[in-house]
């Protein structure tokens, strides 16, 4: 790990206390929607409910601190935290607002899903929940209506929950919309006056209005954000990118070095789940600073900035490079990994290039420094996951040749 100073840890450790700080405002919010409900019907509240409310944003503030250590949010979202705020404060909002309307045309499928999309299962799970508890207390809910908004949240978060990079959304768009339209159709029908037509269109506009909305959001995710970061790391991925090519033109060894750290990268990101295109990025450019003349976190930095890197790869190279604090996100580890065991058998073939190595013992040394140095002590990586490692690079004996 190169650098010259903490900066990525002093940043990361600044950061926790404002995460923490933001969801927990965030956790409670429901508590003073509520109390401006109350307070703007001049009704009364009883402290049951304001007990109730307590206990779920405490289990949704709990799963939210969790999620800042766990595993990584659907679509590179782990890093941009802010639009699942936003996501939510629409929530709060939407759910005031449903308050003074019919069930029939609360719009709460639209609302699981960008919870989901901008976070991931257990945050959006709870969020949903959260917002759906506190619609009980504005509307004096009745059971019926609360466990039919619960499936219809819970089938849409499930139904979306199996989107990947390609974000084909055509299925579960037509199946979430099919569940919202027949469980709503069961809650006019359960109610003690018949069924109308002012119900009909209620839930015709619920339907039509969630299509248009859920259409007109997931063509915006899938061009302004997820291909957009996807294509990206598809550029700087590229072994011929501009700038790996001006570094393979200046420094041959840090260019294939970089090429071979970032081979392992993904593919050891692949193993146990990790970023993979972060990881092959952290793998290519954290050495780009060379083209500067040092390797450096300066330079390399300075490099991220002026072509417009992801916020998640800048923060994997600060982290990386930022000085002798042990590292926390899983791709830093793998990088940290990666660098040492493409550098220990490069610089062996170095010194003798016929070299018969034994590879085992290599990967068992670096290992055994890295632990040692408590570079990976807070580190995010599980030992499970450290063992499926360490079998990785033992299995790539063919692949050393190529480091020759």
């Amino acid at each position: 790990m190169e650098g010259e100073t903490p900066t990525g840890s002093a940043k990361g450790k600044n950061a926790f206390p404002r995460e923490m700080a933001l969801w927990l405002g965030l956790s409670f919010a429901p508590i003073l929607v509520f109390a401006f409900r109350l307070l703007l019907t001049r009704a009364k509240g009883t402290p049951l409910s304001f007990i109730q409310l307590g206990a779920g944003s405490m289990t949704f503030y709990f799963v939210l601190l969790m999620s800042m250590k766990g595993k990584r949010w659907r679509f590179h979202q782990e890093k941009e935290k802010l639009r699942f705020a936003i996501v939510y404060i629409a929530g709060l909002i939407i759910s005031f607002a449903c308050s003074f309307f019919s069930p029939l045309c609360w719009p709460y499928l639209p609302l699981a899903v960008l919870l989901l999309l901008s976070s991931d299962l257990p945050q959006a799970f709870c969020g949903y929940f959260s917002l759906l508890i506190l619609q009980v207390f504005l509307s004096e809910m009745e059971p019926t209506v609360f466990v039919t908004f619960a499936l219809i949240g819970c089938i849409g978060i499930f139904m979306f929950s199996f989107l990947d990079d390609d974000f084909l959304f055509g299925v579960p768009l037509f199946c979430s919309l099919l569940f919202q339209t027949l469980l709503l159709l069961v809650v006019a029908c359960a109610k003690a006056e018949p069924f109308d037509v002012k119900s009909a269109l209620l839930i015709l506009f619920n339907l039509i209005f969630s299509f248009l909305l859920l259409t007109g959001i997931l063509k915006y995710m899938s061009t302004r954000v997820i291909h957009k970061v996807i294509d990206l790391y598809a550029e700087l991925n590229d072994p011929e990118n501009t700038l790996l090519t001006q570094l393979k033109e200046k420094n041959q060894r840090s260019y294939y070095h970089a090429v071979h750290t970032a081979h392992f990268c993904e593919k050891l990101a692949d193993k146990i789940g990790a970023d993979a295109a972060l990881c092959k990025a952290g793998g290519y450019y954290h050495k780009i600073g060379k083209l500067r003349g040092e390797t450096n976190l300066k330079n390399t930095l300075e490099i991220a900035r002026e072509n417009e890197f992801p916020k998640e790869l800048v923060r994997l190279l600060r982290e990386y490079g930022g000085g002798k604090e042990p590292l926390h996100s899983k791709e830093a580890g793998i990088l940290l990994l990666s660098d040492a065991m493409v550098s220990s058998v490069m610089f062996l073939f170095d010194k003798n290039k016929d070299a018969q190595l034994d590879y085992e013992q290599i990967v068992q040394v670096v290992f055994s420094k890295q632990l040692e140095g408590g570079y990976l002590e807070r580190c995010r990586l599980t030992m499970e996951e450290l063992w499926i490692i360490k079998k990785c690079f033992m299995e790539e004996t063919l692949y050393y040749d190529f480091l020759r």
